[in-house]
């Protein structure tokens, strides 16, 4: 090994030590206002995934250290000095030779065997009982169910009141999971077409959506707030901006929620420009998206014996007492339920905040009432969404484009989804 090549080696050598150290310190540093840090958790899952990453962090930190300084200690111990041209015993070495080959020390590889293996277990254990902990998805008191169904590229979220998930929900929600705080609410995860994966870092770990199956999980979070999360399983274009929102509300605050979302939306008043807005969206819009109280089967195209699309998982209220109509047929092809738009915080995906500047010091509650509308984005994306957002939508794959629509009339259509709160 020339001197040039030694260099280089303990560079090297040097440059991970350092960059694991900074990385360690880096992820210290951040974790707190990282918004997808599985370190810093809000709820008693997340703790229990944290309490189980931090030791084996410090577990796999102290064996690189130990690795690496046996590698650069044996490096040091064993390098070969003298002039580049040879001189004899210690010269170095042709690219044609070999220094003398040393085999074996049985209590060296017998410890570097065994210690390792006592290690896994030890970690298999304490993994296993967090595991087992995690997989425990009976809920609180709290009876609510909320079914979590993932299409590309969003999350709707349909809440049974009484916990039964075989009768139609008791309304329907999208993009933002709206939970009390201090309660175990437990959810049932299904997918209306490819495989996704539901993530919110903060609150607890992930749990694969599987279109024809159901799987249970729990979420809960210690105090009021809100936390992002992603869908974490590739489920094709606009995999990386299918997002989600957990929002943690005091009970009070939450009843208040529940309260209003289980009301019908009311028709504007004529001659208003939310009228006219009305009047397009019924043309263009409604054959995919929900709003109860307004929508109804006469505003979609499909047999008249089977849920035309957008239909397929849930009705609407149509103003009469039957309520949702639930079938089985899990189909791309729903769009968001906007019903009350106006009192989320995101919308797309949850790619876009729908209010200005709100983040958390806005009420969530007061979003409609005191948050500035965000009609840059949200009108951008009536009239195009494929080029804000990736989509399929001749596969009834994410929202289509409505070159067709004047600025007037999407100035209409937001005045009509301002009254939905």
């Amino acid at each position: 090994m020339n001197k040039r090549l030694r260099a280089l080696v303990w560079l090297s050598s040097l440059l991970v030590i350092a960059g694991t150290i900074a990385l360690i310190v880096v992820g210290i540093v951040v974790t707190d206002d990282h918004p997808l840090s599985t370190l810093s958790p809000v709820g008693r899952q997340g703790r229990d995934i944290a309490r189980l990453i931090n030791p084996i962090f410090i577990v796999a930190g102290v064996v690189f250290f130990l690795v690496q300084g046996a590698v650069l200690a044996l490096w040091w111990r064993y390098r070969v000095g003298g002039s580049e041209s040879g001189d004899g015993e210690h010269g170095f070495y042709e690219d044609d030779e070999f220094p003398d080959q040393i085999h074996g020390n049985d209590r060296l590889e017998i410890a570097w065997t065994i210690i390792p293996t006592i290690l896994l277990a030890v970690i298999s254990v304490f993994t296993l009982v967090a595991l087992f902990a995690l997989d425990d998805v009976e809920a609180s008191e709290e009876d609510m169910v909320v079914t979590v169904i993932g299409q590309q590229w969003w999350w709707e979220y349909q809440y049974h009141l009484d916990g039964n998930t075989d009768s139609p929900p008791d309304f329907v929600t999208a993009n933002e999971l709206v939970i009390p705080a201090g309660v175990d609410v437990a959810l049932d995860i299904k997918s209306r077409d490819v495989i996704h994966s539901y993530w919110i870092p903060k609150l607890n770990g992930k749990r694969d959506a599987v279109p024809g199956r159901s799987h249970d999980w729990v979420i809960q979070a210690d105090n009021p707030g809100r936390y992002r999360g992603q869908c974490t399983e590739f489920c094709g274009l606009s995999h990386g901006y299918m997002k989600m929102v957990a929002v943690a509300l005091t009970p009070a605050e939450f009843a208040q929620w529940r309260d209003n979302q289980m009301t019908a939306a009311d028709a504007p008043a004529e001659g208003t420009a939310a009228a006219a807005g009305w009047d397009t969206f019924r043309q263009q819009c409604a054959s995919c998206h929900v709003i109860n109280g307004l929508t109804s089967a006469a505003n979609r195209d499909g047999p008249d014996d089977s849920p035309p699309d957008g239909w397929d998982i849930y009705g609407e209220f149509n103003g009469g007492d039957a309520g949702p109509v639930l079938t089985e047929e899990l189909v791309a092809g729903a769009a968001p339920n906007l019903t009350h738009l106006m009192t989320r915080g995101t919308f797309a995906g949850s790619i876009f905040d729908l209010y200005l500047g709100a983040g958390d010091h806005i009420p969530y509650l007061e979003l409609a009432n005191q948050g500035t509308l965000n009609r840059g984005d949200l009108e951008a994306w009536i009239y195009n969404a494929p080029e804000r957002k990736p989509a399929d939508a001749d596969g009834k794959r994410g929202m289509r484009a409505f070159p067709s629509l004047s600025p007037e009339d999407i100035d209409n259509v937001v005045a009509f989804l301002s009254t939905l709160d």
